[in-house]
């Protein structure tokens, strides 16, 4: 498994102390693993290199519990950030302005007394929930943000992020998709990210 894919977890994920980690499962790394081999791709490898698989032959997922991005995912074929989408019940908001105080991404501001999300600077980080003390903000919808197709090298480039929060059991779809539109669409030489440039990410979305 290890000379056919990279899979790169932060220590949020690993279960260490972190106080920027959203919950993710103790198993999800695992289960990427088990995906990727599913997919057949160690095998395909196999019978296209033999044993002289490097490094930049192998498929990598970097998972990260915020979007600190302390595992580099928008570097990697599919990179993952936890993400918690914020919702406020203004009923019983009482105004005291810790959400705004504690976004780092200066994403929620007071208008006309009323705590407003501007969702387009939100990164779904989950802080403001946590900063809340009348535990009014929770979590909309809890996941992954997913981006594809990061590579370094002579050509480097982030990530293009899919639109949307993906749960785990979609995440692994979409690894699944990815391997499987690389193996269809192989090229000697290039990276997922060239390939998926040529083919487009909307497939990673597809049946």
């Amino acid at each position: 498994m290890e000379k056919s894919a990279i899979i790169n977890i932060c220590r949020g994920i690993k279960g260490g102390e972190c106080r920027f980690a959203l919950f993710v499962e103790e198993s999800f790394a695992d289960r990427i693993e088990k995906t990727v081999i599913e997919s057949g791709w160690p095998e395909f490898l196999k019978t296209q290199f033999g044993d002289d698989i490097s490094r930049h032959k192998v498929f990598s997922v970097n998972a990260g519990a915020c979007p600190n991005g302390c595992s580099r995912p928008h570097i990697s074929d599919i990179g993952l950030i936890r993400a918690c989408v914020p919702v406020i019940d203004h009923e019983g908001c009482i105004g005291c302005g810790e959400c705004v105080t504690n976004c780092p991404d200066d994403a929620m501001q007071f208008i006309d007394g009323k705590v407003i999300i501007t969702r387009e600077k939100c990164l779904d980080c989950g802080f403001c929930a946590r900063a809340c003390p009348v535990e009014v903000i929770s979590c909309s919808r809890k996941g992954w943000r997913v981006v594809a197709g990061g590579r370094l090298g002579r050509h480097p480039r982030l990530g293009s992020e899919l639109p949307g929060i993906y749960s785990s059991a979609e995440v692994l779809l979409i690894i699944s998709r990815s391997l499987k539109l690389w193996m269809e669409n192989y090229e000697t030489g290039k990276r997922f990210g060239q390939i998926m440039d040529k083919v487009g990410y909307d497939k990673l979305l597809q049946d």
